[in-house]
């Protein structure tokens, strides 16, 4: 049994695709569960929009796809990455998952395959760069490959188009307004679906439009910008990690704490050790200052962050061994403890040791 523990909360999980919802008006919903559930548990979040109601899930690989699927799930299944061997396309056509074609590479393994793969069982997405310059097809091979999608007697359907905004999440939108013209001119009068938003377009760019939006970040309770907080919005946090103290000891002053001696006490003060660390998934770069909750008190950490131990000052706090320590939550916004640590807390979720989220708590 572990010290540290994750909380995973799905009520908040469905609270935070409600707010999705109502952002997304007429628009479907592909609900991100990629990167397992970001840290969530991929069938602990996919159930959870499941049972709010999703349209679609979305995951970066067929192998995330096909474990929803043999879990039992029957929604839309969208497969960011798309598919780079014949077995992963196989096994897409079989279980009727919708591939996003992003590179000429995965149009000719297609074309190579076509006739070995079950008849009309593949849905499939081009999606076009129209900005971020990261994954996609130039906006002049789109008519090319839509063309050669739909020829394909694999492919089943209308073809889709998607693109992914770069800067969505930044105060000033002209970046983002010129991808959405972009689009535009590549849609033109396209017949199939369409799809651009993420959580920070959704929540915050009004001229986007489409058939369907991808939130990710917001459904899980963190801030998609990089101002502002995800109350505002107002998001839940689903995700809780909390620990317990192991010792509380008096630190004289001028005493450095910790490995490198990072942190010099000031005075003579009381110190913290919290059963957590870098093994578990907290943040080894966490500075001094780095917020943290003592028996739901704000406090900071002090001194550099071991495997599985963090200092805490308790300066003003009255605490002792085996009281709470709430790394983040939903006392503590995540938002704030990444913003501290330099990092975003897409990060901070996802690199959650996987012991934990096996041994995680659920909440409903």
């Amino acid at each position: 049994m572990r010290r540290a523990r994750l909380l995973i909360d799905t009520g908040a999980l469905r609270h935070n695709l409600g707010v999705a919802r109502a952002a997304a008006g007429r628009r479907s919903i592909f609900a991100a569960v990629k990167a397992d559930g970001y840290g969530h548990g991929l069938l602990t979040a996919a159930r959870a929009f499941s049972k709010a109601q999703t349209d679609g899930l979305a995951v970066a690989t067929p192998g995330e796809g096909i474990a929803l699927r043999e879990a039992g799930l029957s929604e839309r299944i969208l497969v960011l990455q798309g598919a780079l061997t014949a077995e992963e396309l196989e096994a897409a056509a079989e279980r009727s998952l919708e591939l996003v074609f992003h590179d000429m590479a995965q149009l000719d393994l297609l074309e190579r395959h076509a006739a070995s793969l079950p008849p009309e069982r593949l849905r499939a997405w081009i999606k076009v760069d129209t900005g971020m310059h990261r994954e996609g097809l130039a906006p002049e091979q789109v008519p090319s490959v839509r063309e050669r999608l739909s020829a394909s007697p694999a492919v089943g359907g209308t073809i889709g188009l998607m693109t992914h905004f770069a800067r969505a999440d930044e105060p000033d939108g002209s970046a983002t307004e010129q991808q959405i013209q972009t689009f535009a001119a590549v849609a033109g009068d396209w017949s199939g679906e369409t799809s651009m938003c993420n959580s920070a377009a959704l929540l915050g760019t009004s001229a986007a439009g489409g058939d369907w939006v991808r939130p990710g970040i917001m459904l899980y309770g963190g801030n998609p910008f990089i101002f502002g907080e995800a109350a505002h919005h107002p998001l839940q946090a689903a995700m809780t990690l909390k620990t317990v103290l192991v010792a509380v000891r008096q630190v004289q002053r001028g005493a450095s704490v910790g490995y490198g001696g990072r942190f010099v006490a000031p005075e003579t003060m009381p110190v913290g050790l919290a059963s957590v660390g870098y093994g578990d998934g907290y943040p080894r770069h966490a500075p001094d200052g780095t917020p943290i909750l003592v028996n739901g008190q704000r406090s900071q950490v002090i001194g550099r962050v071991s495997m599985d131990l963090v200092t805490v000052d308790l300066r003003g706090i009255h605490a002792q061994v085996g009281d709470e320590v709430e790394c983040w939550g939903s006392g503590l916004p995540i938002d704030q403890v990444a913003q501290a640590a330099g990092t975003i807390s897409y990060e901070l979720m996802c690199q959650v040791s996987g012991q934990l989220r096996a041994e995680a708590t659920i909440l409903d």
